[in-house]
């Protein structure tokens, strides 16, 4: 090149992190970059809420004047930053890596209360200025104030440890990339599939000019083709919404295992019960549109929850936002067994909330040695309302669940507090590797009850499906199986028109069934 590469940014730390990211990539490449703070409008209005800031050019008018101006030769942007309508002349040359895009929810640890949700007390002051968070914090936490908060990433954090909130919600990306010291707070780390981040989050955008040739060049090297094929599903859906950033809005897409997945929730204010969806596809091909018209539309079928329905309360939520009638009602009950724990274990393993009530419903003191594992992020939950920590949290999935708890369990001595009749498929995963022993302390028992006929049957275990298979026909009906067990339970049973959620939870049952029909 005739003369160094200027890339523009804005003056924050984080900023400046991926501004000197860009510039030591450009290095690694042979290119040569200075780099030139710029102060944009979004840094010097600190009165207005992010809300009405971000997506909407607060943060990057000015720098994209400066590359029309020819006063620098890249831009480099958050990408949630970036208004979804293209401006004249300039041009998204390449993206970066994604940073994990999950959410960060720093707690002050002299406030946490581990019985509750998060380790939040009830009625915390939790500090956000997004819509989006701000929603989602709602429909999970309630009970929660929610107040607005400004300022770069270090400032929100000491505006934290000086006792202005009870916690804050940021973005895992920036806390991670600024590598901040957090030992005197409780770090909590929210999956983006459970907390639906900004389109692109944790995504870096480089912009120049659209016919700057030997610059597109450059950052053609540096573009990750496979990071764009995801947020430009994301960043459609944002801009089919018209933007979409004062209304909140979440988008997160995934590529895996030959299929595009993606989850996203939107709401018409932050009192409302969120829309909320998940979506399969072999292809992003109208993917986007596929989304935005189920969230904008209500539909009108009958859902049928097999369990609790107290247990079944968000999900029913989920479904009700999305026009349907729901019902929950489980085809089980839930019989106390007795039982005396004196056995000397290195785990306590957990594979459902029910065998975590009732073990702690006789077990009243756990020896600190012993360490606790559950099988699934809800039964995770459950485990920290009696007050424990969790040392090893699975995804659901048994294949997954026993390579991950490998390290941990090797050679140990693990206890599974389960039902008599329960299913030993994950006892029999770990048993290789570790000293595997079941301890009863429930049993199931089947129950008839109330017919409701429904046209999507959403069975939360094998033994509820059992259940209402003995009650009801399945002709016509789509079922909906909370994991692979109890997928290959309807199967066996003749039943062919099974979809299986992401997750094993009643909420992603919800979502999976609100991006069905």
């Amino acid at each position: 090149m005739k003369h160094k590469v200027i890339i523009g940014s804005r003056g924050s730390d984080l900023a400046l992190w991926q501004a000197n990211y860009l510039k030591k990539s450009l290095q690694e490449i042979g290119v040569d970059a200075d780099i030139l703070i710029i102060k944009t409008q979004g840094d010097q209005i600190q009165h207005v809420s992010l809300e009405k800031l971000e997506g909407k050019g607060f943060f990057t008018k000015e720098i994209e004047d400066a590359l029309l101006e020819n006063k620098i030769d890249i831009a480099v942007h958050s990408h949630k930053d970036l208004p979804t309508a293209t401006t004249p002349g300039l041009k998204i040359a390449a993206v970066s890596y994604r940073e994990d895009p999950s959410e960060l929810l720093l707690v002050r640890k002299e406030i946490a209360d581990k019985t509750q949700f998060w380790n939040l007390p009830l009625h915390a002051k939790v500090g956000t200025s997004s819509s989006r968070r701000a929603v989602q914090l709602h429909f999970y936490r309630p009970d929660i104030q929610l107040a607005d908060i400004r300022g770069n990433v270090p400032t929100r954090v000491q505006k934290l440890r000086n006792g202005q909130y009870d916690a804050i919600l940021l973005a895992a990306a920036g806390v991670q990339r600024l590598q901040l010291l957090l030992d005197d707070l409780l770090a909590i780390k929210i999956s983006p599939h459970h907390f639906i981040p900004a389109p692109a989050q944790g995504v870096l955008a480089y912009q120049c000019r659209e016919q700057d040739l030997e610059i597109l060049e450059i950052l053609e090297k540096l573009h990750h083709q496979s990071v764009y094929d995801t947020i430009s599903v994301e960043r459609k859906v944002m801009q089919l919404f018209n933007g979409g950033c004062h209304m909140p809005l979440g988008v997160y897409c995934q590529y895996m295992h030959g299929e595009f997945f993606v989850w996203a929730t939107q709401s018409e204010d932050k009192l409302n019960t969120p829309r909320r969806l998940f979506v399969r596809s072999k292809n992003n091909h109208n993917l986007a549109e596929v989304i935005y018209d189920k969230l904008r539309n209500r539909s009108d079928k009958k859902v049928l929850f097999t369990t609790e329905p107290e247990a079944a309360e968000q999900a029913i939520k989920i479904v009700e936002a999305a026009g349907h009638s729901v019902i929950a009602q489980p085809y089980i009950k839930i019989v106390p067994k007795y039982f005396d724990f004196n056995i000397d274990c290195d785990w306590l393993f957990f594979t459902s909330k029910n065998g975590v009530n009732e073990f702690f419903k006789v077990v009243k003191q756990m020896p600190s040695s012993i360490k606790i594992a559950a099988f699934g992020a809800e039964t995770a939950e459950k485990i920290t309302t009696f007050g424990y920590d969790v040392a090893f949290t699975g995804n659901g999935l048994v294949e997954d669940v026993a390579k991950q708890f490998y390290e941990h369990g090797k050679t140990m001595h693990v206890v599974f507090p389960c039902a008599v009749n329960a299913r030993k498929e994950l006892h029999e995963a770990i048993a290789p590797y570790a000293h595997v022993f079941a301890l009863p302390v429930y049993e199931n028992i089947l129950i008839s009850n109330e017919i409701f006929e429904a046209d999507i049957i959403a069975c939360s275990s094998p033994m509820q499906a059992e259940g209402y298979l003995k009650q009801h026909t399945p002709d016509g009906k789509t079922f909906i199986a909370i994991g692979p067990t109890t997928a290959q339970y309807l199967e066996n049973n003749g039943i062919s028109n099974v979809h299986v959620a992401p997750f094993p939870s009643l909420t992603s049952m919800a979502e999976l069934i609100c991006g069905l029909v």
